[in-house]
Formats: structure tokens, C-alpha cells, sequence
């Protein structure tokens, strides 16, 4: 090699060298953090649920000690996280403090909340399948298990949303007794700059957002630094000390391109939430379940207008909770902090309990 040549390589050398020490500084960066953050968990049963369109979903059971004569319930998360999302911690889990009041807990974890998906899983993954085969199916292996004729359903965000499209649609009502909403918008709004032109995007590119490699970098310093993204997902003034470390760690996911893509083109049009191109709010008023809706004050998610909306449109028997400061509660939450705030056992987690102990 002349030594023209070898001056000419030597700068690419160096930035492949560059580049090669910054991968492995990040991996390691994350690595670390994951170990010590993250908050090891354990459940009586995990279950695989085989879809009919190739892929598989989770299931994990929650056992009390002591059952009750009712039902199973069912817990569906939302979009960029998983099951612990319901059930971040022992101590702070409505997960589990339903299954202390003796029910059969069981959490489900979307196809969307897996970190494993294979290249084709992500790519051909959106809300129309998520409501035609991990809802129902996830519903159908609980009652298999437990025998039971029916179970109680809590959809939070995305979870809820999934309910309001397949309810009485792949899901037959008979199986559900009683529905509990939580931050689950009716419309979706336009809540990052720049929706107009990711819409047009993703009519030809539909990447997955890495949400779970962003946690992992920042998680450290999450509870030290707030930022506007913070204040989207939760209000960090009703946030326990040390649980958004967690909870960034063991609860994030990925959003795969189809499904996010599907909120972007919803808000950029007119956020309508659909299933096939076919608005899912009309459908809820032949929906006859007793349903209760709760929806943060400070939420800019699942906002109180859009939740109202899916409360409307809905035909059975409803009641809607504003956690607000203005509704006598003791702040005005924001998205996660209904699961995850210091007054969150007794002002969120209670009244559930409490609507899903009542009779048939």
C-alpha cells in the first residue's frame, strides 16, 4: 500500500475506531444501569399465547391467597410499555393490590410489549391485529385456565383503547362482566411537533421508535432532570421517589413502525381512533357493560375531553372520575402517575377495587 493510500484510509480507520468505542460506551452505559435498576419481579404462572396470525402474546397469572367467588381479571397495558407498567414494584402494583383482595389477577402482554419481536413480528404489527388476536385470544386462554364464564377487563391507555375496538367485535360481551378505563383516549390528538410531516413519512417508511433504548440511556438521571417529555407522560410532581428509575427500566418498550404509525395518521387527520379504517367509537353504544372511566386532571394523553368522548359514545351503565385537584383529589394526575403516584393506592386503586367487587 502506497503511503498516499494509507493516509487516505487512516481518517476512516479513526471514525469506525469512533464509532466502534461509542456502541460499545452505550451498551455498556445501559448495561449497568439495567443491572442496577432494575427491580426483579415474580409471578404464580407465565403463560405464551399462540396467535393465529403467527405471532404470540403473554399472559401472567397473579394468585391470591384466599379466592373470591368472582371472576378473573384481566389487565391490558399501553403502547411503549409492558405489563408493569400495572405492576412496577411489589409495593406499588394495582396488579397487586386487587389480587390482595382475592382476585385472580392476570396481566397480559401485548405482542407490542415484547422485546423479543422478530423483523416480520414488528413489521407487520399494528392495532387492527392487536385488537382481532392478542385481545381476544389473551381473553379466551384466561377463561380456559380458570374455567370461569366471564372475567372483569382493565384497559390503561392503549389497553382501553383496544377494548373500545374489539368489544362486541372479536370480543363476544358475554365473556366480559365489568370494564375498568383508565387514560384510554377517544380521539387521539396531535402531541409532538412535526405530526403532519411523520404521517406523510409513514406512508413510505414506517421505522420502529426505540423507546426502550432512550429509557435505558437516560433512566439514571430521570428523576434528577425534568424535561418537557416527562411532564407528556406523567405530572413528576405525583411521582414516587425512585420508582421512575424502575419503572423507565423494567416498563418501556418499543413502538413498533405499523402501530405507531397508526396514531400519527390518526392525529394527523382527525384522530379518530380506527380498526380498519372504520371509526371504533359508534360501535360502543351496543356495548351494554358497566364501565368505569378515570382520566388524569394534568393527563396530555389520554386527555379528559378525549376521554369523554369514548364515555358518551358508550351504552351501558358508566361513571367517570376526574382525578383532578379540582375533584377533591390530591393532585392533578398525569398519565402514569395514576399507577405510580404516592396517593395512588387509595384515590385510584381503591375505587377500582371497589367497582369491580360489586355484584353482576
Amino acid at each position: 500500500m502506497t503511503d498516499a493510500a494509507s493516509c487516505s484510509c487512516t481518517p476512516w480507520l479513526i471514525s469506525l475506531g469512533a464509532l466502534a468505542g461509542l456502541l460499545l460506551a452505550t451498551w455498556a452505559h445501559i448495561a449497568f444501569w439495567r443491572r442496577k435498576l432494575t427491580t426483579p419481579i415474580s409471578y404464580d404462572e407465565t403463560h405464551r399465547v399462540p396467535l393465529a396470525d403467527g405471532s404470540w402474546c403473554e399472559l401472567r397469572r397473579l394468585r391470591p391467597p384466599t379466592p373470591s367467588s368472582l371472576p378473573p381479571v384481566l389487565m391490558v397495558h399501553g403502547i411503549a410499555i409492558n405489563h408493569r407498567n400495572l405492576d412496577p414494584r411489589p409495593d406499588v402494583s394495582l396488579a397487586r393490590a386487587v389480587r390482595d383482595t382475592g382476585r385472580d389477577v392476570w396481566l397480559l402482554t401485548l405482542r407490542s410489549g415484547r422485546w423479543d419481536l422478530t423483523w416480520r413480528e414488528r413489521h407487520r404489527l399494528d392495532f387492527a391485529n392487536l385488537a382481532r388476536h392478542d385481545i381476544p385470544d389473551a381473553i379466551a386462554m384466561v377463561l380456559a385456565k380458570t374455567g370461569a364464564k366471564h372475567l372483569d377487563y382493565l384497559g390503561f391507555s392503549m389497553g382501553g383503547m383496544l377494548a373500545y375496538a374489539a368489544f362486541g367485535h372479536t370480543v363476544p360481551l358475554e365473556s366480559i362482566r365489568r370494564v375498568v378505563i383508565m387514560g384510554s383516549p377517544g380521539f387521539v390528538g396531535a402531541v409532538l411537533p412535526g405530526t403532519q410531516l411523520a404521517a406523510r413519512i409513514g406512508n413510505f417508511w414506517r421505522p420502529t421508535v426505540p423507546a426502550r433504548l432512550f429509557s435505558g440511556l437516560f433512566a439514571f438521571v430521570a428523576e434528577i432532570i425534568t424535561t418537557p417529555m416527562q411532564h407528556l407522560f406523567l405530572n413528576p410532581r405525583n411521582n414516587r421517589p425512585g420508582l421512575l428509575h424502575t419503572f423507565m427500566i423494567d416498563a418501556v418498550a418499543d413502538i413498533p413502525g405499523p402501530l405507531g404509525m397508526n396514531m400519527v395518521q390518526w392525529a394527523a387527520h382527525d384522530g379518530k381512533v380506527r380498526m380498519d379504517h372504520e371509526p371504533v367509537l359508534p360501535r360502543l353504544k351496543d356495548v351494554n357493560l358497566p364501565v368505569l372511566f378515570m382520566v388524569g386532571g394534568a393527563d396530555r394523553l389520554g386527555t379528559p375531553k378525549s376521554l369523554t368522548a369514548a364515555y358518551e359514545a358508550w351504552g351501558g351503565p358508566k361513571q367517570f372520575v376526574l382525578l383532578a385537584e379540582s375533584s377533591g383529589f390530591s393532585a392533578d394526575y398525569g398519565h402514569m402517575d395514576m399507577v405510580t403516584g404516592p396517593q395512588a393506592p387509595a384515590e385510584v386503586f381503591a375505587p377500582i377495587i371497589a367497582f369491580f367487587a360489586e355484584p353482576t
